[in-house]
């Protein structure tokens, strides 16, 4: 995710960074470009954001099992289901902590050295988000977009109040044609990083893909978060389940590429992130199921289904499908 903009030849300028996956960040870049942002000294590749996707993982902890959970990675949730969680609590994998793609709300993922959190007011945070996920608009559509309880001219007012409030955020926003706005070309959102991943993954030509390519998807896909929690506006919730929709299906996507490369431990990470984003869909426990079966881990793969199982009678009171259990069954004869 790291971007480089230039100015003159030769010259290097600030590039501005937005985060919406897990609430809303503006930083301003103007060192250390291509770098992470260490902690300790402790860069380097890991299981997740270097090597080769040998099938290993941090501490030997992907794919460990205990006495009461199935496939685990580091720990289970509520729910039995594994992950692997960082020391936030949150599932990332942990050779993510450190890299330069690592999970949004890790202080060490602001990016390059020396990036600059810029203060942004509410008013300016609904215009750079609205603007970075819906494309360019024109004054009059964005204010009533974004304040539909008032009249136009208020509406529009507002509009410009927030605008200049921008102050050291304005250079984010660009007016190239009379009354359009949109975000400047200087802007990185981190959306952009997760829809071209997930596209990526699920293009036919993913099995084939550049080893780096390959990886830096994963590092994405897998430290995804919500977009912009606790927003409650209507064009925030399409455009929330609609990614939420995408990185599911690219995980799982992914989880198959990694299993068809016998890369076992990265897929079960893949499998396992997309359950606990959404412990009660199938289609992620037949993805980790299908892990297990890969490497004839069959006790694992049964303890998986049953626990699936239990939960989606408790919380739904239905079985899984005929082709879940179908599954299952073929591998055990």
């Amino acid at each position: 995710m790291v971007s480089i903009s230039y100015g003159a030849a030769g010259e290097e300028r600030p590039t501005l960074r937005l985060r919406l996956l897990g609430g809303f960040l503006l930083t301003r870049e103007s060192g250390g470009y291509g770098e992470p942002a260490c902690e300790g000294g402790e860069c380097g590749e890991s299981a997740c954001g270097g090597g080769d996707f040998r099938g290993t993982a941090v501490g030997g902890r992907v794919g460990a099992t205990g006495p009461d959970s199935i496939g685990r990675a580091a720990a289970t949730g509520p729910d039995g289901i594994g992950r692997t969680t960082g020391p936030d609590g949150h599932a990332c994998p942990d050779g993510l902590l450190h890299s330069s793609l690592a999970c949004p709300d890790d202080p060490g993922s602001l990016g390059a050295r020396g990036a600059e959190p810029l203060e942004v007011p509410a008013s300016g945070q609904q215009v750079l988000a609205r603007l970075a996920l819906c494309g360019a608009a024109n004054r009059s559509a964005l204010a009533g977009t974004l304040w539909p309880d008032v009249t136009e001219a208020r509406a529009r007012a507002s509009l410009r109040t927030a605008v200049w409030r921008l102050n050291g955020a304005g250079s984010a926003l660009t007016d190239a044609r009379d009354g359009v706005l949109s975000l400047s070309r200087r802007v990185r959102v981190d959306i952009q990083d997760l829809t071209a991943a997930a596209h990526h993954v699920l293009s036919g030509d993913a099995l084939s893909a550049a080893r780096e390519r390959m990886r830096a998807a994963y590092q994405v896909l897998l430290c995804g978060r919500e977009l912009l929690p606790g927003w409650q506006q209507d064009w925030v919730a399409f455009e929330r389940e609609r990614l939420h929709q995408l990185r599911l299906h690219a995980l799982e996507a992914l989880s198959a590429r990694l299993v068809a490369r016998r890369q076992y431990a990265p897929a079960l990470e893949a499998a396992l992130e997309s359950t606990r984003v959404d412990p009660l869909r199938e289609s992620a426990h037949r993805a980790v199921v299908s892990v297990h079966l890969a490497e004839h881990n069959l006790t694992e793969a049964v303890r998986q289904y049953e626990t699936f199982r239990e939960l989606l009678l408790r919380e739904l009171g239905v079985e899984p499908s005929g082709q879940f259990a179908t599954m299952l069954r073929h591998a055990l004869v």
